[in-house]
C-alpha cells in the first residue's frame, strides 16, 4: 500500500508536464536571444537550439501520454492538446528563427529583440496560468498572455513600417522575414492562450 502511495506522489499531472514544456521553451527563445547579442557564438546556438527542440519534443510526448492515460485531468482534454501543441508550434518556430537568422548571416536588430521580450513575458504569463489552481488567477494569466502575444504583432509592424520607409535590399528582406517568423510565435501563443480559457470555460458550465 505504500509503495502505491508513494507512486501515486511521484506521478506528474497534465499542469506539471505542461509548465515543464513551457519551461523547455523559455529555455529555446532566450538562447535566440543571445543569438542576437553575440553573433559569434550562433554556431554554438545552433547546436544548443537542437537539444533544445528534442527536449520539447520529449516535454509534449510526455503530456499526451499521460493526458491519454488519465480518467480525469484538470482542463478538457482537447483544449489540454491544443495548448501543447501551441506551445510545441513557438519551439519549432523560435527553431527556425534561429536557423535562418544563421544561414542568411542576418541581423535582425532591436525589433526583434522588443519582439523576443515579449514573448518571454507571454510564455511566463501562460506558465503562471498553467500552473494555478485558481480559476480567477487563469483567466488573468491567460488574458495577460493574450495580451503580450499582441504586442508582438505590433513590433512586427513597426518593423514592417521601418523596413517599407528603406531602400528594399537582401538585408531588409532578411529582417522581414525573420520578423515574420516572430509574428507566427505570437499568433501561437494567442491560440494557446485562447485554448487554455476554452478549457476554463467548459469547466465551469
Amino acid at each position: 500500500m505504500k509503495h502505491l502511495i508513494r507512486r501515486r506522489a511521484q506521478r506528474k499531472s497534465t499542469r506539471d508536464l505542461l509548465a515543464h514544456q513551457i519551461d523547455v521553451t523559455l529555455g529555446g527563445v532566450a538562447l535566440a536571444l543571445g543569438a542576437i547579442d553575440t553573433p559569434e557564438g550562433r554556431a554554438d546556438a545552433r547546436a544548443s537550439m537542437a537539444d533544445i527542440e528534442h527536449q520539447g519534443d520529449n516535454a509534449r510526448a510526455e503530456v499526451i501520454r499521460v493526458m491519454s492515460s488519465r480518467v480525469t485531468t484538470h482542463l478538457d482534454r482537447e483544449d489540454l492538446y491544443r495548448a501543447s501543441r501551441s506551445i510545441d508550434d513557438v519551439l519549432d518556430n523560435t527553431r527556425d528563427f534561429v536557423r535562418e537568422m544563421i544561414m542568411w548571416h542576418a541581423h535582425p536588430g532591436q525589433l526583434a529583440t522588443t519582439a523576443l521580450g515579449q514573448i518571454v513575458a507571454s510564455l511566463k504569463e501562460l506558465r503562471g496560468a498553467v500552473a494555478s489552481t485558481n480559476p480567477v488567477d487563469v483567466r488573468e494569466k491567460c488574458l495577460a498572455a493574450r495580451k503580450e502575444a499582441g504586442q508582438v504583432r505590433r513590433t512586427y509592424q513597426e518593423g514592417l513600417a521601418l523596413i517599407f520607409g528603406k531602400e528594399l535590399s537582401m538585408d531588409t528582406l532578411k529582417t522581414r522575414e525573420l520578423l515574420r517568423r516572430l509574428d507566427v510565435i505570437g499568433l501561437r501563443l494567442a491560440e494557446g492562450a485562447d485554448a487554455l480559457l476554452d478549457g476554463l470555460i467548459k469547466r465551469a458550465i
